[in-house]
């Protein structure tokens, strides 16, 4: 009997399989892909609705043992893409901003490229949820509607505190990856030592004290606000509370939707619709998110050249999903390609 031609070569299947050209494409309703980045040993696809990655087969088996793995393998990490506000604001504008020729050899990219990735899963989770409420709402009013429904039989939200509970503490994980993203810029010299010790200073010598204290009170407000109604969630007591309270029965025969309500000495939140506080929640503090890694990375840019300066600019349209990216223009002083140096002064 002949070897089959592989072993002849002195190549396992494996080995011919690996050693091949390959590829792989995203799910189809994603779209068009706009971004692309390594992180560690992945590729990640941002696309137009959703976010991908791949591994290739030999980080998984190292040892070629199994030539059954696909030669990429590949996760969706996010239903989400760069139409998305949310995935604008962080993952497509951290894939913009946290490049290597721009930023100091410090600055570890794929520390926080992965943090940024992470809080975008912890948004998802909450925008996820907002939609499972939306739905269910929308049920409910069909039912009502159709008369399915008694006035004497209140409609629930299954698992509605446990789902309120679980978004809150996801805001706040974002609040904190927006803290380990600064601390990439700006290490603390004490673990004690507040997150913005060093950061805040820089953002007021850059803008002008006076330019900087609104901005620097509003985007702060918004961190706090997080934090504190974890805090109300976490350590409940006469002060501080969350209460969630699911459908009920208005005085005109009308069923009202789950709402919210946190008591907090600083951050109280009145009475209010679930969905609809969540969602700005989301709004806020992915925005934060985004004017915070833009001013980090334009703050600690790398000049490594005297006739060109960089920033990070806001742009009116998306540029890979992203409203902030980097630009160069030459630098003041410094006479246009091809007319020489400037003359010496008398």
């Amino acid at each position: 009997m002949r070897e089959p031609k592989h072993k002849a070569r002195g190549k396992r299947r494996v080995d011919l399989i690996r050693d091949s050209a390959g590829s792989m494409s995203i799910p189809a309703d994603h779209g068009n892909i706009v971004s692309v980045k390594v992180i560690g040993d992945r590729m990640y696809f941002i696309a137009q609705r959703g976010l991908t990655s791949a591994v290739m087969a030999d980080h998984i088996d190292p040892e070629r043992i199994n030539a059954d793995i696909p030669p990429v393998v590949q996760t969706v990490e996010l239903a989400y893409g760069a139409e998305d506000p949310m995935m604008q604001r962080t993952v497509c504008a951290a894939f913009e901003l946290i490049d290597p020729t721009y930023l100091p050899q410090s600055v570890d990219r794929d520390a926080v490229l992965t943090i940024v990735i992470e809080a975008a899963q912890s948004l998802a989770l909450v925008k996820d949820t907002v939609q499972e409420l939306q739905d269910h709402q929308a049920d409910v009013r069909k039912q009502a509607e159709a008369g399915e429904l008694s006035r004497g039989h209140v409609p629930r939200t299954p698992n509605l505190r446990g789902k309120v509970r679980q978004c809150i503490a996801a805001l706040r994980d974002v609040e904190v990856g927006i803290k380990q993203v600064a601390g990439h810029f700006y290490p603390k010299e004490n673990p004690k030592d507040p997150w913005d010790k060093a950061f805040k200073p820089a953002l007021e010598a850059a803008l002008g004290a006076e330019n900087a204290a609104d901005q620097i009170i509003n985007t702060w407000a918004v961190m706090d606000r997080v934090a504190d109604h974890r805090h109300a969630m976490i350590h409940a007591d006469a002060t501080k509370s969350l209460t969630v309270f699911d459908y009920g029965l208005e005085p005109d025969g009308h069923f009202c939707a789950p709402t919210i309500e946190i008591a907090h000495p600083k951050n109280p939140v009145p009475r209010h619709d679930v969905g609809d506080f969540l969602s700005r929640q989301v709004a806020e503090i992915a925005e934060v998110f985004e004017a915070l890694l833009a001013h980090m990375c334009d703050l600690n840019v790398r000049h490594l050249n005297d006739m060109f300066v960089s920033h990070v600019t806001a742009l009116e349209e998306p540029r890979n999903g992203s409203f902030v990216v980097w630009s160069t223009r030459m630098a003041e002083g410094v006479p246009p390609l091809g007319q020489g140096q400037p003359a010496e002064p008398a």
